[in-house]
This record gives structure tokens, sequence and C-alpha cells, in this order.
């Protein structure tokens, strides 16, 4: 019962452009506005794999969780080196 809503959220956007195709079946997106999508979800995978590959630990290097310190703020996890 939880995923029912978590399914419901990654159906709409598919619902809605069904929609949308169905009710108006004239009015195809212009091929200009596909390659700026295409070229707008290519910038978001090239940036999620430089900010992966930026982040990246090394081999065997051990993680140290995020922890409160003495003065109540918290300190970021890291790696310990």
């Amino acid at each position: 019962m939880p995923y029912l809503f978590e399914i419901l959220l990654f159906l709409t956007p598919f619902a809605l452009f069904f929609a949308w195709r169905r009710l108006a079946p004239s009015l195809a997106p212009r091929p200009a506005m596909l390659w700026l999508t295409l070229a707008g979800l290519g910038c978001a995978m090239v940036g999620l794999a430089w900010y992966g590959f930026s982040l990246r630990s090394q081999p065997h290097e051990a993680y140290r969780p995020a922890e409160l310190g003495p003065d109540g703020r918290v300190i970021q996890g890291r790696s310990a080196r």
C-alpha cells in the first residue's frame, strides 16, 4: 500500500502526456523542441556523471559518517585518510 502513491507519482506524467496526445493530436511538438529537450537531458547526464566522479573516494578508504560535535553542530561525513 505505501508504494501505491509512489507508483501514482511515477505514472502521472505519462498519463498527462497520453491525455494531451489524445485530446489534441494535431498539436505535435516541434522538432526544435525535441532537440532542445535531448540537449538538456544530455547536459543533465554529463553533470550527474561529473558530480559523481568528483566526490568519489579511493578504494578501501574508510568512511566516517556524520556526527554531532561537542558544541552540538553537525560534522559532515567524510573519508578518513
